[in-house]
């Protein structure tokens, strides 16, 4: 125990005076982790990690981003599934926001796209979304390949 606590010691000391590690008693054990004067490095490399949306994701941002302002029902009824999971990941990721109620029967969200949506594609406005008719086979919004190259301009990130 003495020697293992000397080189621990020694390992300490060792990280303290170089690297952006110091060895720290976590829980009755010993952890590595970053200094306090790196975190910020730390956390803008965590922040540009790349997320990927699933392709019921894709094809819910495509449906609102060419139909905006659309109620969940609406969607659902293109896609023929249910989308309260995409919808809510959009939502999470601050892609999509409800923007008003429909003055329908149980007073339904719509949907918009976000100015965060036109930054993570690359787009001036929504102007700049490829023309519908530039996809082949179109039922509803569009097939799914041709959902998901709608958007292969941008990519979306965490934040």
């Amino acid at each position: 125990p003495e020697s293992v606590e000397a080189e621990i010691a020694a390992l300490r000391e060792e990280k303290a005076s170089v690297g952006a590690l110091q060895l720290v008693e976590v829980a009755g054990g010993w952890q590595f982790v970053t200094k306090p004067e790196f975190a910020t490095f730390v956390r803008k490399l965590r922040d540009e990690k790349k997320a990927r949306l699933s392709r019921a994701a894709f094809e819910v941002l495509a449906i609102v981003a060419y139909r905006q302002p659309v109620t969940r029902g609406d969607i659902d009824s293109l896609r023929g599934v249910e989308s309260g999971g995409p919808l809510h990941i959009l939502l999470e990721r601050k892609l999509l926001v409800p923007s008003e109620r429909k003055d329908a029967p149980g007073r339904p969200w719509l949907y918009r796209t976000t100015p965060r949506f036109l930054d993570q594609f690359g787009l001036k406005s929504l102007e700049d979304l490829p023309e519908l008719d530039e996809f082949t086979s179109l039922d509803g919004i569009g097939g799914h390949a041709e959902t998901m190259n709608l958007f292969e301009r941008g990519s979306v990130t965490n934040e």
